[in-house]
């Protein structure tokens, strides 16, 4: 008896592992739709970049040249990547162990100037079907290599058919107190420069539909770009530029969000959508550092629903009447390592992405619930689904 289980069990092994592998890594490429950023003929896809940071050296790969400290002077360029097909439709996704075995592989990066960049963005963006870009910002402590390795991982879990390209900024100071402190302070000087390159972006390059993504610090980075943004008259006076601003985790003053910056960001894009939790830890500790709520943070016990209403009536980011502006609490679905990085590693956050970006509506999302006070103030929950 015992043997014939022990052949049943690895008939099973044979016959249903290798499938189910096999399925894995062909739902990985063969079900994609980003195409447009694929290199002919190539196992790899194109990316872009634009950074701020100093050239520390001119010997050795470009990828390891850039040092940590800021500069205003813009320096552009486009990485290849190798994406490993280890990333099926619907699994859980653990970003450590992809960039940990090296299964996002930067083939080539080359700077490019200025001129040769929008040349070669414009092309791709003219190729994608919906002639759009998605610009994404990292947050603190992101090195050059591993901000360009997230972007692609990002276009590659995202899988919209755009160019993807990555505003580069130097945050990584050190894990320390004061190494936080001065990254953010690079953050809101760095402004200016995301500032130049969205306004080169949308004066050369002219995509039909511009999405900015912005991670943690990275929207200090945005913030502070469009309030440069707002001092250029013939963009502030214009109609929207940029069809979607969304913020995860925004590591930003909430307060100072309210009064200012949103005012600034809906002067120039349709719609900002904010993703926020109630468990991030380390957004609790910016508040213990910066003694002032954060704009990522929310309220919400996912075990006590009369809590609700009361979490979406802190927000005064929400307006009534007012669809330009989205709140989604992700708490229910965060259970990343540390509360923070659902941006990276939480599926459900890219089902509703997808769904954010590649409709100028957004439709019905089944898993996501809305909540609306007594003000008329929506406030959406993602949740598992049933």
């Amino acid at each position: 008896m015992l043997i014939l289980v022990l052949l049943l069990a690895a008939l099973v092994i044979f016959f249903y592992r290798p499938t189910k592998l096999a399925l894995e890594r062909a739902e990985a490429f063969q079900f994609r739709r980003m195409v447009v950023t694929r290199l002919a003929g190539q196992e790899a896809y194109r990316f872009f970049f634009v950074t701020n940071r100093r050239l520390e050296s001119d010997d050795g790969p470009i990828e390891e040249r850039f040092g940590n400290q800021r500069e205003e002077t813009l320096k552009f360029g486009l990485f290849d990547t190798r994406i490993e097909p280890s990333l099926g439709i619907g699994m859980i996704i653990n970003p450590t162990d992809w960039f940990q075995n090296e299964e996002i592989q930067l083939k080539q990066v080359a700077a490019l100037e200025e001129a040769d960049f929008v040349k070669q963005l414009r092309r791709q963006v003219q190729a994608s079907p919906l002639r759009a870009l998605l610009i994404n910002v990292n947050g603190f402590r992101e090195r050059f290599s591993s901000a360009l390795r997230k972007t692609a991982f990002l276009g590659h879990v995202l899988d919209i058919d755009a160019p993807v390209m990555v505003f580069d900024w130097p945050g990584d100071q050190g894990s320390t107190l004061r190494g936080y402190r001065r990254a953010k302070a690079i953050a809101s000087e760095s402004g200016a420069e995301l500032a130049r390159t969205l306004e080169l972006i949308i004066r050369q390059v002219q995509p039909d539909r511009l999405w900015l993504v912005a991670n943690s610090m990275g929207g200090q980075v945005v913030v502070h770009a469009f309030s440069t943004l707002n001092r250029e008259a013939d963009l502030a006076d214009a109609q929207t530029e940029i069809e979607n601003v969304v913020l995860t985790a925004p590591d930003v003053d909430k307060a100072e969000f309210n009064d200012q910056f949103k005012r600034e960001i809906l002067a120039l894009a349709g719609n900002l959508t904010v993703y926020v939790s109630s468990n991030d830890r380390a957004l609790l500790m910016s508040r213990f550092i910066n003694r002032s709520r954060r704009l990522g943070e929310s309220t919400l016990n996912p075990n006590n629903p009369d809590q609700l209403e009361a979490a979406a009536a802190i927000f005064g980011l929400v307006e009534p009447d007012n669809t330009a502006i989205t709140v989604v609490d992700v708490t229910p679905v965060n259970r990343t390592r540390n509360f923070h990085n659902f941006s990276l590693e939480t599926p459900e956050f890219f089902d509703d992405l997808f769904l954010r970006l590649a409709n100028v509506d957004m439709p019905l999302s089944r898993p996501e619930y809305p909540v609306e006070t007594a003000e008329g103030k929506v406030y959406w929950v993602l949740t598992r689904g049933r």
